[in-house]
């Protein structure tokens, strides 16, 4: 009986290592797909960003599918393959996995895992809205009070959450977060991220400010014209006082500030604001302002330095037309007034790090982006996609 339950004990214990290998060979499979999704997903999404080159589209996604493996490379080779195609739109990931059989000392060859993804970006609702900031902490879109986002044909999208208070409202075309989404709002949690589109421009100024620059206070019923280039210290209008931007590039590296009925003009013109300059569009000023129609930065209307974590305030009802992209990936926009905000713009889009709207104010997003004069930046608006695997 020994003998025979010896002779027994052998292939039982041969069949029992085998079903631990065809578990352990499956759970590997599966780890493998779902990282060469996740790759291929991370590399579509940034399909739409022309400074982003093939290379480094392919390295990301390979860079995105071994952080998915930190389990699997402890006992197996692995290697991915990234192919890049602009012109179709789609980023396929091949997966290559060689997993040591448990039965080596056999003889046994490795077990070979072959897996494979593709993801393309598909056209949906132009991209207008994007909070960038990533990671815990405050609300990403926060829309409190009776405060309203009117984007009826576009897409509202935060890396983190969603909050709309009970009496807030946003209507869009679609609505989707990475986080949580609460209140009287229908949309899409669990979102993938979408990273910043302009991750690469370069917004630095072309010269920096001495240390004793001046400020200025203009007052009454005073004009001030100002041509493109690189403007140093405080602004302050009150009064009446107009500020006028001439057509081009202006880097503001100072704050400005509006009260009373001061207004700010400027067609053909972006405005950048360094590390810790922002703008308070308050009281009654009245705001009226078209972006860069040509250039390296066409598109764009108000953009700042990648050190700028500042907050960036509307708090008249009189800023009436923003077209163009609002650019501010690392600093804060906030929306605290009564009445419309950028109700006569053709189109707008913000990029920011945080959005909160307070108060009473309707912001009005629209998308008459054909015969505005103003190209879209490409990455949002409608060059921005949404993503989908296909194999």
């Amino acid at each position: 009986m020994a003998l025979v339950g010896a002779l027994v004990a052998v292939p039982l214990a041969v069949m029992a290592g085998y079903g631990v290998e065809v578990a352990g060979v499956s759970n590997d499979r599966a780890a493998m797909q779902a990282a060469a999704d996740s790759a291929a997903l991370a590399g579509a999404s940034e399909l739409s960003v022309l400074t982003r080159s093939a290379s480094g589209i392919q390295q990301t996604a390979r860079d995105h599918a071994m952080a998915q493996l930190t389990g699997l490379g402890s006992h197996a080779q692995v290697s991915f393959n990234v192919e890049v195609s602009r012109a179709a739109g789609a980023v396929t990931v091949s997966g290559v996995a060689e997993r040591p059989s448990s039965f080596g000392f056999l003889g046994t060859e490795p077990v070979r895992i072959e897996v494979s993804a593709t993801a393309e970006m598909s056209q949906s609702s132009p991209l207008c809205i994007l909070q960038t900031q990533r990671g815990q902490g405050p609300r990403g879109l926060n829309i409190a009070d009776t405060a309203t986002v009117r984007a009826p044909t576009c897409l509202v999208h935060a890396n983190r959450d969603i909050a709309v208070m009970p009496n807030a409202n946003v209507t869009a075309g679609t609505i989707q977060a990475v986080g949580t989404i609460t209140g009287p709002v229908s949309g899409n949690p669990g979102a993938m991220a979408i990273s910043d589109p302009f991750a690469n421009l370069d917004l630095a100024p072309p010269q920096s400010c001495p240390g004793n620059a001046p400020d200025r206070i203009v007052n009454g019923n005073t004009t001030l014209s100002l041509s493109p280039g690189v403007h140093c210290g405080e602004l302050q209008l009150g009064g009446n006082a107009t500020l006028q931007l001439l057509p081009g590039e202006h880097w503001f590296l100072g704050e400005i500030e509006f009260r009373g009925n001061a207004r700010l003009r400027g067609d053909d013109v972006v405005l950048i604001f360094g590390g810790d300059d922002e703008f308070d569009f308050g009281d009654r000023a009245d705001v009226e302002l078209t972006a860069r129609r040509s250039g390296r930065l066409a598109g764009f209307l108000i953009a700042t330095t990648r050190d700028n974590v500042g907050t960036f305030s509307i708090s008249s009802n009189r800023v009436r037309e923003l077209l163009g992209t609002i650019y501010i990936p690392n600093a804060h926009l906030v929306v605290r007034t009564t009445g419309n905000v950028a109700q006569d713009s053709a189109w707008s889009v913000i990029v920011a790090s945080t959005l909160t709207l307070r108060e009473n104010p309707v912001l009005v997003i629209n998308t008459g982006y054909a015969g505005s004069g103003v190209p879209v930046p490409q990455g949002v608006g409608p060059s921005a996609g949404a993503l989908r695997l296909t194999r």
